[in-house]
């Protein structure tokens, strides 16, 4: 019997992105955080990751019933929690005793309309999980009053309450390691795209909680704009249990900004290489963290790749969603970046607030204008939690469809396209990027490197097959 089973729960993609957006999972990081703290605590815990495993909902209910649980804690992004909510009916018609718990960036943004939608779900742990779930637990074991525990809606006769948002953990190194070892084979069942991984095997982790930026489709109802890190010695630590227990060799950090620590970065790309740690690694940087000297001291650590959340080709574009720089400040980090011999990934948005035919080339000139390597464009997608959610329909139509609410579906449609309009210049943008001599020659490169060929050739094909298919 376990005291709680954690759940993430299937994923169904659908549409014309269904090949290029599967088979490119990642461990779970909230469940196995929260794994390594109940463990710590001597709580009973398993782990159900059913988007890795390929289970469906019957599938993934099945499992669950077959540890017997006292609770079931499901993690659920927005266009999953329509599924949350139906394994919750499910576990409840096998075993009404079982209590439900749901947690993650949608409840915690919009927790009393998933509440009403969902009654089968019996509690929302809202904001940072790890101590609200210890007290939670032990409050159900002892069937103590809830409404002392912070960070929590819940169900009380037939009223729904909420307490008061419980404050960030300070210092997250008090956390212990994620519990790799609760999820399945990791270097089976995990695996980034192809441009994301210097060699094999590969795994993500995630080493800071927080953004300090102000994006406007950026939801931040989790983690907030308070940001905490863990500690250059703790990052190297686990690092060094990730290599010793399951011989990795490269690591994505899946921070949203992890270059902006400049004092823990440049003591653990000081760590990396005086210890001579033997791992390559790649992370996400805003523009402005950067500079000759950081990104000379980072390659020579082993950092390969930087994914740079660029957007848009327009200042206009940038300034509206409050992206924070300027155009000529992109175009020189991304140079710098290149001339450090490191390379880089830019994420574009397409489908902006007061977008407009002329922004949209202007975008695809500059990506073609930049020292650019590896492209990504996805649509605009208005989360709850973040501010375009509450201001989306002023500038367009917004389908608020909250299970196909993901970056490959255009749920946002500026004012004057319709969303075949967009997906066509989606396309565009990705044909005149990738179908020059320049990224041709770069892919076949990294194509041609021995340990990544079947991946780097099955994921091109994916690529090259939905830039050429039809809409």
């Amino acid at each position: 019997m376990s005291d709680i089973v954690l759940v993430y729960p299937p994923v169904f993609v659908s549409g014309r992105y269904k090949k290029v957006a599967t088979g490119h999972e990642v461990p779970p990081q909230p469940l196995i955080y929260l794994g390594g703290f109940l463990r710590q605590n001597n709580f009973k815990c398993s782990l159900i990751d059913a988007n890795a495993l390929g289970l469906d909902i019957d599938e993934t209910v099945k499992q669950i019933l077959a540890f017997s649980p006292k609770c079931v804690g499901i993690t659920s992004p927005t266009m999953l929690i329509s599924t949350a909510g139906k394994m919750a009916k499910k576990i409840k018609e096998n075993n009404p005793d079982i209590i439900t718990i749901a947690g993650g960036p949608h409840i915690t943004a919009v927790p009393k309309e998933t509440m009403a939608l969902y009654p089968d779900i019996d509690i929302g742990v809202l904001g940072e999980g790890e101590i609200t779930i210890i007290e939670l637990l032990k409050a159900l074991e002892d069937k103590s009053d809830l409404a002392s525990i912070e960070g929590i809606i819940y169900r009380d006769n037939g009223d729904l309450k909420i307490t008061p948002r419980r404050p960030f953990i300070k210092d997250i190194d008090i956390l212990p390691f994620p519990a790799w070892d609760m999820l399945p084979d990791i270097l089976k069942h995990y695996q980034q795209s192809a441009v994301r991984i210097g060699r094999l095997p590969n795994i993500s982790i995630v080493s800071s909680r927080g953004c300090p930026f102000q994006c406007i489709f950026c939801a931040r109802s989790v983690f907030g704009n308070t940001t905490r890190t863990h500690s250059a010695d703790y990052i190297i630590k686990m690092i060094k249990y990730l290599i010793k227990e399951y011989k990795i060799k490269s690591i994505s950090f899946e921070d949203e900004n992890f270059a902006i620590y400049k004092k823990r970065l440049i003591e653990f790309c000081n760590r990396i290489i005086d210890e001579k740690i033997d791992i390559t690694w790649d992370c996400a940087s805003n523009v402005s963290a950067v500079d000759h000297q950081i990104l000379s001291l980072m390659k020579k650590a082993g950092c390969w790749q930087i994914n740079y959340g660029i957007e848009s080709g327009s200042q206009r574009i940038l300034d509206f969603i409050k992206k924070g720089t300027k155009l000529e400040n992109i175009r020189r980090t991304l140079k710098m970046t290149r001339d450090a011999g490191i390379i880089t990934k830019g994420y574009f948005i397409i489908g902006h607030p007061t977008e407009t035919r002329e922004s949209i080339q202007d975008t695809i000139n500059f990506i073609k204008s930049i020292d650019l390597d590896v492209f990504q464009m996805s649509f605009m997608i208005p989360l709850p939690g973040a501010e375009l959610y509450t201001i989306a329909d002023q500038y367009g139509e917004f389908k608020n469809d909250w299970d196909n609410m993901n970056i490959w579906t255009p749920l946002f449609i500026p004012a004057g396209f319709t969303g075949e309009e967009l997906k066509k210049e989606s396309k565009r943008a990705y044909r005149e990027f990738y179908f020059r001599w320049k990224p041709i020659f770069t892919y076949l490169k990294r194509t041609l490197r021995g340990s990544n060929f079947i991946k780097f050739f099955k994921d091109g094909l994916k690529i090259l097959k939905f830039i050429l298919g039809r809409d």
